[in-house]
């Protein structure tokens, strides 16, 4: 039986065993042949789709809209003009994300010239610093900063 082995075809793609695996589970990839000994047999075009997925997350699609588009392929349509709608929003979300972190800029900004030089630093209770911002605005502005899944994360509490 022709085809690929999923090692190979995670060499080839760069996505590894495990993704390929699950994105045949959701459906995102289409069950491959299997050999007589149950071995998965991946062809050429999985290897595209493959690199499609890869470069649709790229560009900021989720796996649910990925898989839409590979439904509306998979059925006969052409599913550029969904992508585009899809994009277009992508595009009204980076826009109104980038003002939120300008407002969070901003009010971060006013607050570091509150502060800076004119608060002496306390070793007890609350930190005076943040007490006594205003957080009025911050909190239309604020924006969440935790490392996110991949970071390292501080591991030694601070001094």
């Amino acid at each position: 039986m022709a085809g690929l082995l999923i090692g190979d075809v995670a060499a080839r793609t760069g996505v590894a065993a495990p993704a390929i695996r699950y994105y045949e589970s959701i459906g995102l990839l289409e069950p491959p042949a299997r050999s007589a000994a149950g071995y998965r047999r991946y062809s050429e075009a999985a290897v595209e789709e493959l690199g499609f997925i890869k470069k649709a997350q790229a560009l900021g699609f989720s796996l649910d809209e990925i898989l839409d588009v590979l439904e509306l392929t998979r059925a006969g349509k052409a599913p550029c003009s969904h992508v585009l709608s899809l994009a277009r929003r992508h595009m009204a979300a980076v826009e109104e994300r980038i003002r939120q972190l300008q407002r969070f800029r901003d009010q971060l900004s006013a607050e570091l010239v509150k502060w800076d030089g004119k608060t002496t630093p306390t070793c007890r209770g609350l930190c005076q610093i943040i007490t006594t911002a205003d957080t009025d605005t911050a909190a239309e502005a604020s924006v969440d900063l935790t490392p996110r899944r991949g970071s390292r994360a501080r591991k030694t509490p601070r001094p």
